[in-house]
């Protein structure tokens, strides 16, 4: 049927041929130029007429949200990846210590020039995930990940993008790391008997101690945090095993609080260490650590009460006799004078 100079398409046969962006231009157009019950082949329209009730579609689609996820140590929204490829539900997801394969592409993000843009890769590469293999920024993105997802992450602190296997230093404002799961091998630990469980989380301990001599806080804060909630999902049946959980939670919880006090997180220090004394309210380690993060906000009366009994339980520790004489020292001082001692003063070592 025609119009003037305007072809309308007596179905909507025509239009549902043409998909995509192209297809919305089109419709767009022929509904600026054609009424839409025009189109619709209904006798009784008006010719030239548009509906009152014909909507405008935009052109221009509205961007899809971006997803992004936390995947700091301390999960406080300081490191995000973005999902490009989303895993499907029931994907397996990495586990500490699996044998994973990747391709890794990494890139300069405020390069100028295209040739210095990139970094490395596109490259595979197999290596046991959240050992310290690959840098931290990756290893924190890989740890967080499902089979098939692809996403990207990005940081400008050195510490967690340098990463000398790849031939990235820290020479760069800021790097993005491009990360495809391609494999995990195996999906989860073939043995899964709580003595087996035991020895495969000992050994990751053992793996993050190391991890936070060598000053990759994050990535030993995350394998603390992951074992401490692995031990306590875990329910061997045996008393004995049982026990050994129990140590093993409350150890990498205290070196938690250590890897946050790395972080400057005084407040998450206070709450880990009071989560141990919860159950054990003679810990010595938990009462010297909250005591070491109360100063560090402030609260030196809270420190000085900590010192104390963490004296009670060994009065023979030099450095906890100076964090008590410090304390009486800094409370005989004004509000205001305490606040500048505090900032100057040397308060002792979390690892104690």
């Amino acid at each position: 049927m025609w119009h003037g100079c305007v072809e309308a398409p007596s179905s909507s046969h025509t239009l549902r041929a043409v998909e995509g962006s192209a297809g919305r231009l089109f419709e767009d157009e022929l509904e600026r130029l054609a009424p839409l019950e025009l189109r619709r082949n209904d006798p009784n329209v008006r010719i030239g007429q548009p509906p009152p009730d014909r909507l405008i579609r935009e052109v221009k689609q509205k961007e899809k949200d971006i997803a992004l996820v936390d995947i700091s140590a301390s999960q406080d929204g300081s490191l995000r990846k973005q999902i490009l490829v989303p895993a499907a539900v029931d994907a397996p997801s990495v586990y500490h210590g699996a044998t994973v394969r990747a391709q890794i592409t990494a890139a300069c993000k405020n390069s100028r020039s295209p040739e210095s843009c990139l970094l490395h890769g596109p490259k595979e590469h197999i290596w046991s995930a959240a050992c310290g293999a690959r840098c931290q920024l990756v290893e924190l993105t890989i740890s967080s990940m499902k089979l098939g997802e692809s996403c990207v992450a990005s940081s400008g602190n050195a510490e967690l993008y340098v990463d000398r296997a790849l031939g990235i230093a820290g020479a760069h404002e800021e790097v993005e790391y491009s990360v495809v799961l391609k494999d995990i091998s195996p999906p989860w630990p073939a043995d899964c008997r709580p003595s087996a469980l035991l020895l495969w989380a000992d050994e990751q301990k053992q793996i993050a101690t190391q991890m936070l001599q060598q000053d990759q806080v994050h990535l030993a804060l995350l394998k603390f945090l992951m074992l401490h909630e692995m031990t306590n999902r875990t329910d061997t049946g045996q008393p004995n095993s049982h026990t050994e959980l129990k140590a093993l939670s409350r150890a990498c919880r205290l070196n938690a609080a250590v890897c946050l006090g790395r972080l400057s997180q005084w407040r998450r220090v206070c709450e880990i260490c009071s989560d141990v004394l919860a159950e054990d309210p003679c810990n010595q380690k938990a009462l010297y650590r909250r005591g070491q993060a109360s100063l560090r906000m402030g609260l030196a009366p809270a420190a000085q009460e900590d010192f104390a009994k963490a004296l009670q339980v060994d009065p023979d520790s030099k450095e906890i006799q100076r964090q008590v004489s410090y304390c009486e020292k800094l409370l005989t001082l004004p509000i205001a004078s305490r606040q500048c001692a505090r900032r100057c003063a040397d308060v002792g070592c979390m690892e104690w």
